[in-house]
């Protein structure tokens, strides 16, 4: 879910190879659009790739009846913004939307299904990106500046979106490491644990430092209300996403993941062919009258 041209449709194709028409000028979602992928033991997971609000007022209104139908519906949701983007009014508006016409109960359980994800965040550019290059491929990662932008945006955004639901939302992943944890803000049993509310990074630092061993389930159930940065043309934490997804999906969903999309370490990998076409710089010398620079004609 998301506004028009934030590239959720991109954002499929690059998670799960599918291939969802995209275009830069015109919205090209127009209805929901089901992809059902195939598991080898014969299940199979279904995505949504849904018009983008924003549109115009008439679209709006019906778009918005298919969002909280899906929303419903759906067992996670992901809810695009773009990156370069720092107006936060129209998703909050259309959230509030949402949920405001539910009841306490269905409103917890439709805000907890949402993950919020920053899209485009090859954008953000100056300053660099770095490819760390092996050979004939390699993989995008911000350069310092860059990741501290994306954190500050990441942090700006679930302020505004996320904690005002605190109240409402929960946050659920799977119980790998027999967690027990006396406190009223946890449930939990063999498969599952669950905490009520919004667990910021103060709380989840504080509760790893008094119980270290359930650190990794703490850090899960934060990353369920954390903003994620991603690039679908860079690749960039896809691995991340999809680890948020499963957590809200279930320990069962990681086999069903791993036998859909094969190894996810591959995910982010792009060869240094493809690379080359992302971006380029020309010089022109005015007085010589030719290119004294071309950053397509640099030999790796």
């Amino acid at each position: 879910m998301g506004q028009t041209g934030v590239g959720k449709s991109s954002l499929l194709n690059a998670l799960f190879g599918t291939k969802l028409e995209v275009g830069d000028v015109r919205p090209t979602t127009k209805i929901p659009e089901p992809v059902t992928v195939e598991g080898a033991a014969g299940h199979s997971l279904v995505f949504w790739d849904m018009p983008g609000i924003g549109e115009s007022a008439d679209a709006d209104m019906s778009y918005m009846a298919m969002y909280r139908q899906k929303l419903i519906e759906s067992d996670v949701v992901m809810w695009a913004i773009h990156a370069d983007n720092r107006s936060t009014a129209f998703d909050a508006a259309a959230l509030e939307r949402l949920l405001s016409d539910s009841l306490q109960d269905e409103r917890q359980a439709l805000a907890s299904k949402i993950s919020f994800v920053l899209t485009k965040a090859d954008l953000l550019i100056p300053p660099p990106w770095v490819y760390y290059r092996d050979r004939d491929t390699g993989s995008f990662a911000p350069s310092g500046r860059t990741r501290r932008r994306l954190e500050e945006k990441a942090a700006y955004y679930q302020e505004v979106l996320i904690k005002p639901y605190g109240v409402l939302s929960s946050t659920e992943t799977y119980n790998a490491e027999d967690f027990k944890l006396e406190d009223p803000r946890f449930s939990f049993d063999e498969y599952h644990v669950r905490y009520m509310g919004f667990m910021d990074e103060a709380t989840r630092a504080q509760f790893a430092s008094d119980h270290p061993q359930f650190a990794d389930v703490f850090d899960r159930l934060a990353d369920n209300q954390r903003v994620v940065p991603c690039s679908a043309q860079f690749r960039y934490n896809l691995v991340r996403l999809l680890v948020v997804i499963v957590n809200k999906l279930g320990e069962s969903a990681i086999g069903r993941f791993r036998q859909l999309m094969g190894d996810a370490d591959t995910l982010d990998i792009i060869p240094v062919s493809t690379m080359r076409k992302y971006g380029n710089l020309v010089v022109w010398d005015k007085r010589k009258s030719r290119v004294t620079f071309d950053l397509d004609e640099v030999e790796f």
